[in-house]
């Protein structure tokens, strides 16, 4: 017996580049209502730092004031030397775009991975590397990563870098 769900049962897309690896993370915000979470080594420029994402998650973090976005990163040092695009939002939507820095215990993880919601996700083994797995509909996978999340965001800082400073 198969249903219909089964014949279109959502599967693992895997990417082997920065356009496709690009192209899902704003796909994945786009699909996002109500979290959007982000650990990597930074603010990755070639996911983040481009009109299109900030153009996406700013009307995400507009839609509600229960959404939000979350980021820990090891460092943002050469996303705020770069003028990332993603900060100057997060300093206007300081009530719903949160950056933290990770803890030293966490710095040797090296994957990056992107949650959205409890059932999206975006995950690369390398965070040098555009290469990895996304999936619209894990719930499973999901939430066991953003357990790992959660775990790493409970010990990382509030990052200096990226604040908006008050003069």
């Amino acid at each position: 017996m198969t249903s219909d769900k089964a014949n279109h049962a959502p599967t693992v897309t895997h990417f082997d580049s920065r356009d496709q690896a690009r192209e899902l993370a704003l796909s994945l915000v786009q699909h996002a209502t109500r979290q959007v979470c982000f650990f990597g080594a930074n603010l990755d420029p070639i996911l983040f730092d481009n009109n299109a994402f900030v153009t996406s998650l700013s009307e995400f973090i507009r839609r509600s004031d229960r959404t939000m976005a979350k980021f820990v990163v090891h460092d943002t040092q050469q996303n705020t030397a770069h003028g990332h695009r993603l900060l100057p939002l997060a300093q206007q939507l300081t009530s719903s775009i949160f950056i933290r820095t990770s803890s030293p215990e966490h710095h040797e993880l090296k994957q990056y991975f992107m949650l959205v919601d409890d059932k999206a996700y975006l995950y690369g083994q390398y965070s040098t590397r555009y290469q990895g797995r996304v999936h619209f509909d894990d719930m499973a996978e999901t939430r066991q990563l953003q357990r790992l999340f959660d775990t790493i965001w409970e010990h990382g800082h509030p990052d200096v870098h990226s604040r908006r400073l008050h003069l």
